[in-house]
């Protein structure tokens, strides 16, 4: 079983990369994902260098799927989190390749419904493998937990982006209030999730993704919608303060620990 999900979970990244690769090169629909963004425009989108974490992404979901086969062959004994994953993470990873090809064929809708299923899918993992509650071993945490919590990081802000969009498309009014008072919303939603997920799970590495991505909002928006600008700055230090203060607390407790069992 350990040993079929690992090749299972390898070969649905290299079908990701490749799909992403096929979308770039050769282009589905005659356009690809950043030509389909800037046409249906809006105020949430982040400035364009903040897609370049995918790289990151993909080196990490490479470095994940590669110490499962290294685990189930050669240690399965500390494989359980390869069961525990089940097949939540290939479906995560065929569902990310779907999207990009709905989506520049501009199923918008359909796009949304498979951003949701990505996380969704990134979510039961979290949970199932009980992601960032406890103490890890550093290796555990780099191969088996940073690559699903930057890669669910992502998502949960792609999945907002993407429901934007949608809305765009199809020229909702939003209820009346402005395009600027609803971006303002949807920034505080998105910081409030962050902070869940920092202090709820510990997931660090999943609310440096919600900085980043705040960042690079302020860095679109200086100077043109400042209201916004500052609110992304805003939340991006909170979230950075967090992620920092939360760090050296459990440093000092762990440090605590271990001088009161040496005493």
């Amino acid at each position: 079983m350990k040993k079929r999900l690992a090749i299972l979970n390898l070969l649905s990244v290299i079908y990701l990369i490749a799909i992403n690769y096929i979308a770039e090169a050769v282009r589905f629909n005659d356009t690809n994902v950043a030509a389909l963004s800037r046409k249906y425009d809006n105020l949430f989108t982040p400035s364009s260098y903040a897609f370049a974490i995918w790289l990151l992404i993909f080196t990490g979901l490479i470095a994940y799927s590669i110490n499962q086969i290294r685990t189930a062959y050669n240690s399965p004994e500390k494989g359980d989190y390869i069961e525990k994953t089940s097949y939540w993470f290939v479906l995560a990873n065929v569902f990310t390749g779907s999207w990009v090809v709905v989506f520049v064929y501009e199923y918008t809708a359909a796009s949304v419904l498979v951003m949701l299923g990505i996380l969704f899918c990134l979510l039961k993992i979290i949970i199932n493998t009980n992601i960032n509650h406890g103490a890890s071993p550093k290796y555990l945490f780099t191969l088996k937990k940073w690559p699903i919590s930057l890669y669910a990081g992502w998502i949960s802000v792609a999945s907002i982006a993407n429901i934007s969009v949608y809305l765009t498309k199809i020229e909702w009014k939003g209820f009346g209030l402005s395009e600027v008072s609803w971006t303002l919303i949807i920034l505080a939603i998105a910081v409030v999730l962050n902070l869940f997920m920092i202090l709820n799970r510990n997931m660090r590495v999943f609310g440096s993704v919600g900085v980043w991505a705040l960042i690079a909002i302020y860095v679109r928006h200086q100077g043109d919608y400042n209201s916004i600008a500052y609110m992304a700055l805003g939340g991006a230090i909170l979230l950075a303060v967090t992620i920092i203060g939360q760090f050296l607390l459990k440093k000092s407790y762990h440090t605590t620990s271990k001088e009161q069992i040496l005493s």
